[in-house]
């Protein structure tokens, strides 16, 4: 057994399911890789190369169960599961990370790298005698939902990636804000409330935003929004700001309608593009 240093952690995951050749077990409550493609495609291939798969989840959540699903992986769902651990047949991982994205990014884990037959065959009886067995069953007669709209930062980063920026990198904080990395700077997407008011802002420097008052109606002119100058101060970034006057229907932007989504969506672009270019035309 092996301490893995935190940022070889999700490596060595991805190498666990790259790697798995007969067998692939994965015990995390919480399930959530719209922003982790590579791990999202690896799991795929592995269930298409014929790989086994077992995935314990925990039970309460229905968006990460349609995650998992969505994978073509039948999740098992297991009622107070904290415990998170991976394998295949020749190595595994005990870890406190999560199949999250934002785990993934945003936090520091600690994790064990197991190697020998023997720390393996532990961690698969671990599973056989302390998880497997309370798998919670369906309820007979259950109805099956139809497919999900996608996330709405699943959407936007499609969208960025063909239109803007191919580089395009979208994560998720804690407060559900999407943070966007794009065309070399950063940019927040949020539903602010109480009021649902829909958010844009994109980071610039102080110097920049001295020049926003006389550089504003050259590069921020979209009628549907609204602009503004946020200044950071106590180590915060200063900003541009745009808001939509237009109150949304909701404060979660995965409940957004289709329409919704496309309009918002191309705001998002227009708005990314204007911060690149007031942003250049100071250093121009």
């Amino acid at each position: 057994m092996r301490l893995l240093p935190p940022h070889k952690i999700s490596s060595t995951l991805l190498d666990v399911v790259l790697e798995a050749k007969k067998e692939l077990v994965l015990v995390s409550p919480y399930v959530n890789l719209t922003y982790w493609k590579q791990l999202a495609g690896a799991l795929t291939a592995a269930r298409q190369r014929g790989v086994r798969i077992s995935m314990y989840i925990r039970d309460e959540n229905p968006v990460h169960r349609e995650q998992v699903e969505a994978l073509g992986i039948s999740p098992k769902l297991i009622n107070s599961l904290h415990a998170k651990l991976y394998y295949n047949e020749t190595s595994g991982l005990v870890t406190s990370l999560n199949l999250l994205s934002s785990s993934n990014s945003n936090t520091i884990e600690i994790g064990y790298q197991l190697e020998s037959p023997a720390e393996l065959e532990e961690l698969r009886s671990f599973v056989q005698q302390h998880i497997a067995p309370f798998e919670q069953r369906p309820a007979v007669g259950s109805v099956k939902r139809g497919p999900q709209q996608l996330p709405f930062g699943a959407v936007l980063d499609e969208y960025l990636c063909e239109e803007v920026d191919e580089d395009t990198f979208i994560d998720q904080d804690q407060d559900d804000e999407l943070r966007v990395r794009a065309l070399n700077n950063t940019f927040y997407v949020a539903i602010e409330h109480p009021g649902n008011r829909f958010i844009l802002r994109g980071v610039i420097s102080g110097a920049e935003a001295d020049r926003f008052p006389s550089k504003q109606r050259r590069h921020f002119n979209s009628s549907a929004l609204r602009y503004a100058l946020e200044r950071g101060g106590f180590g915060r970034y200063d900003m541009v700001r745009a808001e939509l006057p237009q109150r949304l229907a909701t404060n979660d932007l995965d409940q957004l309608s289709h329409p919704e989504q496309k309009r918002l969506i191309t705001l998002v672009a227009e708005f990314i593009v204007a911060v690149r270019a007031f942003k250049d035309d100071y250093h121009g």
